[in-house]
Order: structure tokens, then sequence, then C-alpha cells
């Protein structure tokens, strides 16, 4: 079931949502020419909470998600702190058992990244990543601990590189049309990536619940920045943000070697914060 998880990383609607991609090989554009995006939405910003649940080929339950969304101030600065829980079904724990959270933290206004953290537990697969970012510096710093390995530390010039998660909100927050190329660097531990994101049109989207929203498709294509990557991995994906004022990831889809896997959201509560003990787990 290895071809089924993140690849080491992230939860699984953020592998659908950013790492997964056609023509993986293919030179999307120079590193050097990335363009610097300026956030112009928040729709995040008064805090949510969405639900995502995974489909194998549109039949069996996989994986649940959950994704949570909230403002606090850390050292006198105004920040997001998101909070991703995501587990597998009780039929697949039966064959591959997952547990893997991730928090992310970036600056309110300019959404500058400052730390990231993956907690994985996938089946005796212990795994914990901290990274951090030095604005004095701009470098980024990741310490990546595996039980029963060596700890390892990464380093690497930040360049705009961002976390996995802060990509997903950057591209909830910047300007768009159908045609536009999106280009973000991102990494996830050991590895970076050059991430495509193409806005190929706008169509109505039925969720499984019967509810129809009209939403922006996607298409992500993923490029290795680094000598090893796990980019060749990844097939057909699209991604659905929904064309109102809550650019919100409503669906998403990846072929994997036996299937396509469909995440879709099922639950959205909007202007929700955290509790004060969510924001201490938060803050780790």
């Amino acid at each position: 079931m290895k071809r089924l998880k993140i690849s080491g990383f992230g939860t699984l609607c953020v592998f659908v949502l950013l790492l997964a991609g056609t023509e993986a090989d293919e030179v999307l554009t120079q590193p050097e020419s990335l363009p610097h995006y300026q956030p112009k939405y928040y729709p995040y910003a008064a805090g949510e909470k969405a639900v995502y649940r995974a489909h194998w080929n549109g039949m069996i339950s996989v994986a649940t998600a959950e994704v949570f969304t909230a403002s606090t101030v850390v050292d006198g600065k105004k920040v997001f702190r998101v909070r991703i829980e995501a587990k597998t079904s009780r039929v697949l724990d039966l064959i591959w058992r997952m547990r893997d959270t991730i928090h992310s933290t970036f600056e309110s206004t300019t959404l500058t990244p400052s730390r990231f953290n993956f907690s994985q537990r996938e089946n005796s697969r212990v795994i914990d990543t901290d990274a951090r970012y030095d604005r004095a510096t701009k470098r980024w710093v990741v310490n990546r601990q595996q039980v029963g390995k060596k700890t390892r530390i990464y380093e690497f010039d930040s360049e705009n590189t961002l976390d996995p998660i802060t990509a997903v909100y950057f591209a909830r927050s910047v300007e768009f049309k159908i045609g536009d190329r999106l280009y973000f660097k991102v990494f996830g531990g050991r590895y970076r990536y050059l991430l495509e994101l193409s806005v190929e049109g706008k169509e109505p989207v039925e969720l499984e619940s019967g509810k129809v929203i009209e939403a922006y498709k996607l298409v992500p294509r993923v490029q290795n920045l680094t000598k090893k990557g796990y980019a060749g991995r990844f097939k057909e994906a699209a991604v659905w943000i929904s064309a109102d004022e809550r650019r919100l990831p409503i669906k998403m889809s990846s072929k994997i070697i036996f299937g396509t896997v469909h995440l879709e959201i099922v639950q959205d509560q909007p202007g929700v914060q955290s509790t004060a003990a969510e924001q201490h787990r938060s803050a780790l």
C-alpha cells in the first residue's frame, strides 16, 4: 500500500493538491524567473475548519483530513496557523494505518512562512520533520528525525521557497484568471520542487452531498529541483477551488498506480477560530 500514502511529503489532501502532476520531468520554467506574488485575498482570516474525505475509485473511503486555520500573535506579529490532521479509514487501517499531523505558521500579510512541522505516524514508521525559516539569513533549517535512523539536518537558501501548506494558502490569496499559470517553489523535508498550477477553466462541481459549486479547475504539475525527489511518481491530477469569495479547495483527484483517489470537502465552517487548547497544540 505504499503507493497510496503521501510519500513522506504531507497528508493526503496536501499530496493531491500540491505534489501530483503530469509530465513531471518536463521543464516548467527556469527557477530564477519565477514571479513574486503579492497576496490580495485573505478568505481564511476569520478562521475556518474544513473536513475532507478521500475515496478510492469513488467507492471505498480510505482517509479523512481535518484542516483548521486560525490567526494569532507571535512575537508581536500577527500570523496564521494551520493544522491538518489526517487518518486512514478503519478499512484501510487493517492494511496500512496512518495518523499524520501537519502544522504551518506564516505571516498574516505577506504569507511569509516561519515554521513547518510534519509528524508522520504510518504503521511502524515514525518520522518528525521540523523546519524553521530564519528571516535574517533567509535560510530554511530542516531537522528530520526517524525512529531507528540517524537524525538529519538540511539547510538551504529560501529563494521564496514555501512549505506545502503555505503554498496552498498563497494559491487561495493571489489574483488569477482562466489561462494563468502559477509557479511556486515548495519543499517537504529532504527535497524541493517546482510546482505549476495551470488555471484550466471554470465549471460547476457537484459534491457528494448534491450541492453544486462553481469552481476554477487547476491542473498541477511538479518538477524536482534537487537531484533526488518524488516528482516522477505522480500522475494526472486536478484541483477545484470555489470561484466565490471563499476560494476554498472543494475537490481534488489524482491517478495512482491502481486507480484514482478523489478528495472532497464534506464539512466547511468559516469563521471558526481554534480554542485555547488547540492554539497551544499548534504552537508545539
